[in-house]
């Protein structure tokens, strides 16, 4: 520095002039010193704001998609661009979850621990993507509403009993049960799904149902679409409960900014279609489509053949052509001339079926098949009304 009087001999003068610094603790207590850990904070989670914007991003790009229709240059809605090879590829990324389940059910049905390539001829387990009311046997079901770029995923898992008796002193558990001693140790993401759960507040019975207790800074309500994702995953998480309170911290109702005080919820998918949608972990699942409710089963049905928006996709094959009727009960669906389920892919004429069916039951009708051959195929008889799943899209048990 300039006009500076410093010089070397004054800084060392000043330098002797410090006192000595000694350390009197021996080596073992500062080895010990080093050994200790501080405990580590837990990241907060900031899937909300992401979500907010992922949001804004999809309804962006439905805007798009929907002028680039009305010009009649929509081409992104057509379920034939995927190759077969695509769809293989597909089928086989699938074994870690929807097929690798079926396989392990297979596998505890017929004692065996490598089965063989699947075929009709082969298979005594049939192959499912969802879970029948005979498939569950000596295990719990629970049901997560899962995310993935905002849309919202119904998945199911099958607990082994011994882990459930051990957790609640064999007292059958509810689903608010399940759900507060097992969402913290599922991870989301490893499974492919964002980060959502566990829902942040207090869960806790009543008489009617739950009650959801928010604390003021939730974010759930931060947009429209944000709660919509909300409300859905709480609808597909607790199946089994008739209400669903959604109040304050001091038990007041809560009071969302876009819709105001919270009526209690009734967690039903009634009068919808469900459509098959990609996710980004590369698996392919039945989704309801939210907020697109049909007057009737019958255009339900036959909303399967089509795309809804870029992001739904069809589970009937655009070559396939079939009738509906419906009566009291039962939806009838025959199609035209002979469908052979052989030269299929197998896990795409397992969702068709499946959709077909959950779309009924969500109008609370059975379904009847005509037309799909051979009439005995991989379990499922087009005699008869086929069976009504109990959960859609099964995982394999992530906790151990």
């Amino acid at each position: 520095m300039p006009n500076s009087k410093w010089t070397d001999e004054t800084i060392e003068d000043l330098l002797k002039d410090f006192p000595t610094i000694k350390d009197d603790r021996t080596k073992e207590e500062v080895y010990n010193r080093l050994l200790q850990k501080e405990k580590v904070q837990k990241r907060p989670k900031r899937w909300l704001p992401l979500l907010v914007a992922a949001l804004a991003f999809i309804t962006i790009g439905i805007m798009v998609a929907s002028i680039i229709s009305q010009n009649g240059a929509d081409s992104a809605q057509n379920p034939e661009n995927s190759s077969g090879e695509s769809e293989e590829s597909t089928a086989v990324t699938e074994g870690n979850g929807q097929e690798g389940a079926a396989d392990m059910a297979a596998d505890k049905e017929s004692g065996t621990e490598e089965p063989g390539q699947f075929s009709t001829s082969q298979v005594e387990v049939p192959l499912r993507t969802a879970v029948y009311e005979e498939s569950i046997g000596d295990q719990v079901l629970m049901t997560l509403g899962m995310t993935d770029n905002a849309f919202v995923i119904p998945v199911s898992f099958l607990i082994p009993r011994d882990q459930v008796d051990a957790a609640f002193d064999d007292i059958a558990p509810s689903s608010v049960d399940l759900y507060k001693e097992y969402a913290d140790d599922i991870d989301e993401t490893q499974l492919g799904f964002d980060e959502y759960h566990p829902y942040v507040g207090t869960l806790e019975k009543t008489s009617s149902g739950i009650r959801h207790m928010l604390p003021q800074d939730h974010q759930y309500d931060l947009a429209s679409a944000s709660i919509g994702v909300y409300f859905n995953t709480l609808s597909e998480t607790f199946t089994d409960v008739p209400v669903i309170e959604v109040v304050n911290d001091d038990g007041s109702p809560a009071k969302f900014s876009e819709i105001g005080q919270m009526e209690p919820l009734v967690p039903d998918q009634n009068n919808i279609a469900y459509y098959s949608f990609s996710a980004g972990n590369g698996q392919i699942y039945l989704v309801p489509g939210y907020d697109m409710p049909f007057e009737e089963v019958s255009e339900a049905i036959k909303a399967l053949a089509d795309s809804p928006n870029d992001f739904y996709q069809p589970t009937i094959p655009a070559d396939l052509d079939f009738q509906v009727a419906e009566t009291a009960d039962l939806v009838e669906i025959e199609f035209e001339g002979t469908v052979e389920l052989s030269s299929m892919d197998q896990l795409e004429a397992v969702r068709m079926i499946e959709s077909i069916v959950m779309t009924a039951d969500a109008f609370d009708k059975e379904v009847k098949v005509k037309g799909l051959k051979p009439e005995i195929w991989n379990g499922f008889d087009f005699s008869q009304p086929l069976p009504i799943p109990v959960a859609p899209n099964l995982l394999g048990w992530p906790v151990q």
